[in-house]
């Protein structure tokens, strides 16, 4: 009798604590992750943004909603703000759903969740480059191309790929989804285990055991990005904002790198509190010197630091006002590739690193889907035809030393060689979820418009005019039926100055191609 209570007394313990730690795991990690102030800026903690993004995503009854989905190559072609100032006259209002690699299978396992915001309109921004080519490429094709990148032989990629095996891997391709793709583990474990099941089983119990437990318990699922917002809250209220990945400050006239690095000499407009200036910057040298000028030109700071690195500055303003124009000079000239050779493929000058929020006082919430205007994009735009191509073939396809990794951009300028010689075209899983998943939203009484985003005329040419990729553009043209549109932006992006990489647009590009999808958007939405 006392054994049956013991054990009575232990299976009752054991489903209140899997009961109470579900409660905590479900409703209180969900609540205190997803209400914690979200800080986080541009191209940072992407999960964590796009999960915490969408549950935000909620049309008003008088709006006509419109989804812009699609992978990194959406965010970076288009501007929402700039597209909704344009389009608010006709009560449109465009919103992000979209993630970095955002594949078609991603669309299709987000299908229903998109269905649930309840727009008008999803306008998908594809790319090739979203179709997993990856997986064209064989395991020894890409380590005999590594032996190449290691010698920084360039364009020389048919030596080296096997055209006999003219094949998409389906098998590989599960295997890398099931054991450490990101989207299948975090985001959508449950479903895409219920419908890979007998897939995921071949690559091994392991991987559906790890799939099944992040399906049961978020806080496996999620333990990747689980302190990223904590730890953004914490740079930006009690430290003093030197730790970070991109600029959220205000933009100094002469404009601003990215990561923080300004010109030599700059003016800024700086919000101050109660007329004092405190903020931190960083000398990549010792004994540099510092000068701060006034609106007035009177000198507000002169002083020359013996140390490299991080520094508090410090200085009353006379006006006492709230804010002020400061006129910023540093005596030393840094060179880009002295700081990070692999950011820029040529060299530009640098003055001083800004602290984050830099001038200005209030510390922005949900701004992880806002993109500035940085001199990383502008740059390129002024040079001419030869330094941008000896740019970019040193940025993209340079080898940058021992301790760099060979680009993905360089597997899928392969993977493009290889279907440039395929005699027609053909389908993989991925073009199959395509189709899928616009049949369903076109179901469901959503208007659909795919969008085939330009690519870098360097990288188009290597199969723009081959067999396979005609079929694909007459794929995507015929894939919806009476509320599908489809449209080709190729031909508006002739310029390879427009791109930052084979697919990504510059900023100012991106004012260009957000303008069009606002129209088509419009058009869209407006016809009887």
């Amino acid at each position: 009798m006392n054994q049956k209570k013991l054990k009575f007394k232990i299976l009752y313990l054991s489903i209140l604590f899997l009961a109470l730690f579900s409660i905590i795991d479900r409703v209180v990690l969900e609540n205190l992750l997803f209400g914690f102030p979200n800080e986080l800026e541009w191209d940072t903690s992407p999960w964590f943004n796009f999960l915490e993004k969408r549950r935000r995503i909620e049309f008003k009854e008088n709006e006509k909603g419109a989804l812009i989905v699609g992978s990194s190559v959406a965010l970076y072609s288009s501007l929402p703000e700039r597209m909704n100032e344009k389009l608010k006259d006709k009560s449109i209002r465009t919103e992000f759903y979209s993630h970095p690699a955002l594949t078609p299978s991603d669309f299709y396992f987000y299908k229903e969740d998109i269905v649930s915001k309840k727009p008008k309109l999803v306008f998908f921004v594809l790319n090739p480059a979203d179709l997993q080519l990856d997986f064209l490429i064989t395991e020894k094709e890409n380590e005999a191309r590594l032996a190449q990148y290691k010698q920084n032989l360039l364009f020389q990629e048919k030596s080296i790929i096997d055209f006999q095996n003219l094949e998409y891997s389906e098998k590989a391709l599960d295997d890398v989804s099931a054991k450490t793709r990101h989207q299948n583990r975090m985001i959508y474990p449950a479903q895409y285990l219920r419908e890979k099941y007998r897939d995921i089983l071949k690559t091994g119990k392991s991987a559906v055991l790890s799939l099944l437990s992040r399906s049961l318990f978020l806080v496996i699922r999620y333990r990747s990005f689980l302190y990223d917002p904590m730890d953004a809250w914490i740079e930006n209220h009690l430290r003093s904002g030197r730790s970070y990945h991109y600029y959220t400050g205000i933009i100094p006239e002469e404009g601003i790198y990215l990561r923080g690095w300004a010109k030599p000499e700059f003016s800024i407009d700086c919000e101050l509190k109660n007329g004092v200036f405190e903020e931190s910057v960083f000398f990549q040298e010792k004994n540099t010197t510092l000068r701060i000028w006034g609106e007035g030109k009177p000198i507000l700071f002169d002083k020359t630091f013996p140390k490299s690195g991080w520094h508090t500055i410090k200085f009353n303003v006379p006006e006492k006002s709230d804010k002020t124009k400061l006129r910023i000079a540093s005596d030393k000239k840094i060179s880009s590739l002295q700081v990070d050779a692999r950011i820029f493929g040529t060299e530009e000058i640098y003055g001083i690193r800004l602290s984050q929020n830099f001038c200005r006082n209030e510390i922005r919430k949900h701004i992880s889907y806002i993109r500035i205007p940085g001199l990383d994009d502008s740059r390129l735009s002024k040079m001419d035809d030869s330094t941008y191509s000896k740019d970019y073939i040193e940025r993209i396809y340079g080898y940058k030393g021992e301790s760099s990794k060979m680009s993905r951009l360089v597997t899928l300028r392969m993977a493009k060689i290889k279907l440039a010689s395929f005699p027609k075209f053909f389908t993989w899983s991925e073009l199959e979820y395509l189709k899928k998943g616009i049949e369903y939203l076109e179901s469901q009484g959503i208007q659909v418009v795919l969008v085939n985003s330009p690519e870098n005329p360097i990288e188009r040419e290597v199969y723009g005019s081959s067999p396979w990729y005609k079929g694909y553009i007459s794929y995507l043209e015929n894939l919806g039926k009476t509320k599908y549109k489809f449209k080709n932006v190729i031909s508006d992006f002739e310029d390879k100055r427009s791109f930052l990489d084979p697919h990504h647009l510059t900023y100012q590009a991106s004012e260009k191609s957000s303008d069009l999808y606002a129209d088509w958007i419009s058009e869209t939405l407006t016809e009887k």
